[in-house]
């Protein structure tokens, strides 16, 4: 789980960041990313009802956190990040979206 400090909590922060943010897409989600303003990185994490029923969106929010926490030490600068799951992730296995998003962080230039 991550700690409250590195979670982004308000919808200003998640407009914003839609807005000012590069939009970086993967198989399995679309990364926005903006500087951050803090010492640490920050994550959003969001799910649509595209995604499926309360269950397979939890999951996938599951998988996308742990993914996060995993990796976030190999994340360079202080950035704000907001995952956006794609339907794509119900019938991908754990390791396949751990390696999506570390291609996906590489193409931004952060990993």
């Amino acid at each position: 789980m991550l700690n409250k400090e590195y979670r982004i909590n308000k919808k200003k922060e998640y407009n914003n960041i839609y807005k000012k943010g590069k939009k970086i897409p993967g198989k399995y989600m679309v990364l926005f990313i903006t500087n951050g303003e803090r010492e640490h990185g920050r994550y959003g994490i969001v799910t649509s009802k595209k995604v499926g029923n309360a269950v397979q969106r939890n999951r996938a929010k599951r998988r996308l956190r742990e993914v996060v926490y995993r990796n976030m030490n190999n994340i360079k600068g202080s950035i704000d990040v907001v995952i956006v799951a794609r339907p794509a992730i119900r019938a991908a296995s754990f390791d396949e979206v751990n390696n999506e998003y570390i291609r996906v962080m590489r193409k931004a230039g952060l990993c």
